[in-house]
């Protein structure tokens, strides 16, 4: 590689903060309430590691869910 191809500075990188993860949460004296397992994770046995967590804005809590469960089971709401 000759001088002409290499490149004249280092590329800078840019850290782009995401300042949310600072955000205190407005009831973050009590702990996160946990709801449980949706339909589809119980009836087919899914381990707890294979699901993925959604939170339920009516309820206030996190509930896990196989696939493409959408549905919390503590209240029904679908809307996040």
């Amino acid at each position: 590689m000759s001088k002409a191809d290499e490149p004249s500075s280092q590329p800078q990188t840019e850290i782009i903060p995401f300042p949310q993860s600072r955000v205190p949460t407005s009831s973050r004296h009590k702990p996160t309430k946990y709801l449980g397992l949706g339909a589809m994770a119980k009836t087919i046995g899914a381990p707890e590691r294979q699901t993925t967590g959604h939170w339920c804005s009516r309820c206030q809590g996190i509930w896990y869910g196989y696939l493409l469960e959408v549905t919390c089971p503590a209240c029904g709401n679908r809307h996040g």
